[in-house]
């Protein structure tokens, strides 16, 4: 039977404090994965970050914004909270932050907490932030004690109820960021400054490439320490989830840098910690092949192919991508090592997708539906079907897809910035509990 799961982010829960979080509303939601035969919740990143989830300021340091109020009242840490209105987009904004600061407050340090801020990458962080903040770090150790106390006990909940998590693990760090304040030896560094940013080269799309806000790795220096510095990253992700994305998984192979103050046209390829890395990885650790998920889409180099086949990796699938409309044929369905997607994040909804095709196409792709034997009216719940039948041996449906939502829900918009972008969020769980058994 394949196995089947459905891709929302944190912040996109229900919430009544104005962004999701690790609170109830979590709880409820893996019950209803629960209640409905799925395997899977993936997320996105949560790592503490200036409110771009593929930008950590720390690898190891997780979102304050989603440690939950009610449960910080059940500790009685809190008093009783305000409630704000429940909309579609998530505030980023400060309102929880009176509640910490009540919480510090009141909180009185055990060995558990004792235990956890001897973790050195949390003590960096803690300092990081509190020196940007100019506040003081005990009180971000509490917050990152909490975040990570809670994060545990959901991701214990969720696998008690056979449901497992899919982190999702960024490439590269921002700019300012512990990473880069307490380990400058692995980026591309000279004098104190960078010397190169992160990006893509020009397409169809970017005339003058893409730059990150993000800076590169320093290879050789990686090498002489074993990589250390990687390793242990890949080791605390899979103590906060059970299977965890690469994203860009090009980089390990290749990566794209650009000097600073440049534009993509100026930027080239450089060989990255490739097959050296991963042996190490797998040989002096107890992670497993099966424990990631590589996210491979955009332009590969026959390279990066040869990597991922060379571990056999399980890889991403997008139908948007692959299903060519000209000749009615899914030009990947023959492979079953896949984590087969309609869209992810930086995608269209299935709607969305729908709704850019002409009429000509919008036909064509009811006919392939028809041709495999996905006969419902609904084009998302024909894709849905699809995904179930295809013979990836994973598929993972977003939740916007599931309730057959437009691109007003999208997720993210690649190479813009907007209000709309890393924002969508539901309002309650009602149709989806209904509409997740069309999948």
């Amino acid at each position: 039977m394949k196995e089947k799961g459905i891709l929302l982010p944190i912040f996109s829960l229900p919430s009544k404090y104005g962004i999701g979080d690790f609170g109830k509303e979590a709880y409820e939601f893996i019950d209803i994965l629960n209640q409905n035969n799925m395997k899977y919740w993936q997320i996105l990143p949560i790592n503490a970050c200036d409110n771009l989830p593929y930008s950590p300021q720390s690898y190891y340091a997780l979102n304050e914004n989603y440690i939950s109020l009610d449960f910080l009242e059940e500790e009685g840490l809190i008093e009783k909270t305000e409630v704000r209105e429940d909309t579609d987009r998530v505030k980023y904004d400060n309102f929880k932050k009176k509640y910490y600061y009540e919480a510090f407050d009141n909180f009185n340090k055990n060995d558990d907490y004792e235990n956890f801020i001897k973790i050195k990458e949390i003590n960096e962080y803690a300092e990081f932030i509190s020196n940007l903040r100019e506040e003081s770090k005990e009180y971000y150790l509490f917050l990152q004690y909490i975040a990570n106390k809670q994060w545990l006990k959901l991701k214990e909940y969720a696998n008690s109820k056979n449901i497992e998590i899919i982190g999702d693990m960024p490439i590269y760090p921002t700019f300012e960021s512990s990473e880069t304040k307490y380990h400058p030896e692995y980026f591309e560094i000279e004098n104190g400054k960078f010397t190169f940013e992160a990006g893509t080269p020009p397409d169809y799309f970017n005339s003058d490439g893409q730059k990150w806000n993000s800076p590169v790795y320093n290879i050789e220096n990686m090498k002489k320490n074993n990589y250390e510095y990687l390793i242990k990253r890949f080791q605390y992700y899979l103590k906060l989830f059970d299977k965890v994305r690469i994203d860009y998984f090009r980089g390990y192979d290749s990566f794209f840098k650009i000097p600073i103050g440049k534009s993509g046209k100026d930027g080239f390829y450089v060989d990255s910690v490739s097959y050296d890395f991963f042996d190490k990885l797998f040989q002096n650790t107890n992670i497993k092949i099966n424990d990631l998920i590589i996210e491979d889409l955009g332009d590969i180099r026959e390279e990066t192919v040869k990597l991922r086949n060379h571990y056999g990796f399980t890889r991403q699938k997008i139908l948007q991508f692959t299903i060519d409309l000209d000749n009615l044929y899914d030009r990947d369905n023959e492979s079953e090592n896949v984590l087969v997607f309609p869209g992810n994040h930086d995608c269209h909804t299935i709607y969305g997708w729908y709704k850019t095709l002409n009429d000509e196409y919008k036909e064509r792709l009811k006919e392939f539906l028809r041709r495999n034997e996905c006969y419902d009216i609904n084009v998302n719940i024909g894709i849905m079907q699809y995904c179930s039948k295809c013979k990836a041996k994973m598929a993972i449906i977003s939740v916007q897809d599931i309730l057959g939502l437009d691109d007003s829900s999208r997720i993210n918009f690649p190479g813009t910035v907007s209000t709309n972008n890393w924002s969508w969020k539901l309002t309650n769980f009602n149709d989806f509990r209904e509409r997740i058994k069309d999948f």
